[in-house]
């Protein structure tokens, strides 16, 4: 689930929607984690802005123009954010995925101060998709293996990662959770799943006019 990371030591009015960005408050504070004409994480970032702001899983023109309006507002750090990079302060507000975030805040052990926030709109869920390959030399420990990582324990196990498993809803209404992991994970409900083939769309439009619609040259820090 895409999230912002916030480091509340330099930025203390923790923003929770996509619309809030956009407030002056937060010039030269915010950043994508990757290259939006490259990186998957960040294109799916401006997917994510695009269901936020008037689109939808069949259009992602919206989030060409959100960023467009975040880099004129001058908000947007054409920096690719990292732990790092939010730790010290030089990017206080990162886009990034859910366990990404989580597991910085177990990094950063209270210093700096920060918090993860899951957007009101816009809830967009990224899939990681396992499969067994036709030449395993061994198929059978295959499948074996795919059985333990469906199991509630291996379901468990992604979570203490903070990963969001296939069946956590169905693990949550058993109560099978255990109450640590429940406190740690986010309420991520509304959380939309695109198909391929959207995905596949929005990213060839993203990445083809990142630079005629909004012009940031995102690049790895110096």
């Amino acid at each position: 689930m895409l999230a912002f990371l916030v480091n509340t030591d330099v930025q203390p009015e923790v923003p929770q929607d996509w619309a809030d960005l956009l407030d002056p408050k937060y010039n030269g504070q915010v950043a994508l984690s990757g290259d939006p004409r490259t990186s998957n994480q960040a294109i799916q970032s401006v997917f994510a802005a695009s269901l936020a702001n008037g689109g939808s899983l069949d259009d992602a023109q919206p989030g060409l123009d959100y960023f467009a309006d975040l880099n004129a507002a001058g908000n947007l750090v054409p920096l690719i954010a990292n732990n790092g990079l939010v730790a010290t302060g030089e990017i206080p507000v990162r886009i990034t995925w859910d366990y990404n975030a989580l597991s910085a805040i177990d990094t950063f052990e209270g210093n700096p101060k920060a918090e993860v926030v899951i957007p009101e709109s816009g809830r967009f869920a990224g899939v990681y998709v396992q499969a067994i390959s036709a030449y395993a030399p061994h198929p059978n420990a295959a499948k074996l293996w795919m059985e333990f990582l469906y199991s509630d324990e291996g379901q468990t196990i992604w979570m203490k990662g903070y990963c969001h498993p296939i069946r956590e809803e169905d693990m949550r209404a058993r109560g099978v959770i255990p109450d640590d992991l429940l406190a740690k994970l986010p309420d991520v409900s509304g959380a939309v799943f695109p198909t391929l083939d959207q995905l596949n769309a929005a990213s060839e439009l993203i990445t083809t006019n990142w630079d005629s619609a909004v012009g940031a040259d995102v690049k790895a820090a110096p």
